[in-house]
């Protein structure tokens, strides 16, 4: 954001705002420093027992400063008005959220710089390196015909169809693990699609980020049942935390996608 930030000392004491940050608190071994959280953190089980200071878009300001931690980590731009008002209660305010899967890796170094933990990131940072590269190797010289078409289901039925575009870490996840995103040229990162245009494209896979109670309810949806993906029995589910949360885990997600679209290996 633009922002210099000093830390005095190594913090003691850590809130997070986001899940992303949570997660990489834990992952570089500082979990027990947590003492709050956002509501959507659940990853790892560790943080289910803290203190949940308010949602992503409503930080709960009284509760965080009741906290007195050393350090908030925060998001971007769109948690700007608490960063500002927890800033000038005194608080230490960090703001660290990315858009792009390599620039994950900076947002563990600068949490890794306010925490004293740099050689723990670098360890972390090299694994996530080595397994993504081990993909990249297996889909780089694929050919363009050898790239399934995917659909990605954001939401469906009474909810809408959305789906994922340019900009959006399940498209660039897409894309790096061999696929295709049938929506991939679309203006918007999360655009708005129709079933009229899902059985146009008729994709050969179909990805949906949530549970088999979620991918039940696609394959019931009369709508979606000419697909061939459908028919075929090639929809999927894949963790939705770890494919829209730039942080450790997003490596999981390519991992996990890969084996979607490439289950030979």
């Amino acid at each position: 954001l633009g922002r210099e930030v000093v830390l005095a000392e190594q913090p003691a004491t850590i809130v997070s705002l986001t899940p992303t940050n949570t997660e990489i608190v834990c992952a570089l071994g500082l979990s027990d420093l947590l003492v709050g959280v956002d509501a959507y953190s659940n990853y790892p089980a560790s943080v289910e027992g803290l203190e949940k200071v308010g949602d992503y878009s409503g930080p709960n300001a009284e509760s965080i400063v009741a906290l007195a931690p050393d350090l908030v980590l925060a998001g971007d731009k769109l948690q700007q008005e608490s960063i500002d008002q927890l800033s000038q209660l005194g608080l230490t305010v960090l703001a660290t959220e990315v858009g792009t899967y390599d620039a994950v890796a900076d947002s563990i170094r600068l949490v890794a710089q306010a925490t004293g933990t740099q050689d723990q990131a670098e360890t972390l940072i090299a694994d996530m390196e080595a397994r993504t590269q081990a993909v990249l190797e297996k889909t780089s010289g694929l050919a363009e015909e050898d790239k399934p078409s995917v659909y990605w289901a954001v939401s469906f039925g009474e909810y809408g169809d959305y789906t994922v575009g340019p900009g959006s870490f399940p498209d660039e996840i897409i894309r790096m693990a061999g696929g295709v995103n049938v929506s991939g040229e679309s203006e918007f990162a999360w655009p708005m699609y129709s079933p009229e245009q899902i059985v146009a494209d008729d994709p050969d896979l179909i990805i949906i980020p949530g549970d088999e109670a979620m991918k039940e309810s696609f394959l019931a949806t009369e709508s979606y049942q000419s697909l061939t993906a459908v028919k075929e029995g090639k929809v999927y589910c894949v963790d939705g935390d770890i494919v829209s949360r730039p942080g450790p885990r997003l490596v999981d997600a390519l991992e996990a996608v890969y084996a979607i679209l490439h289950p030979e290996g």
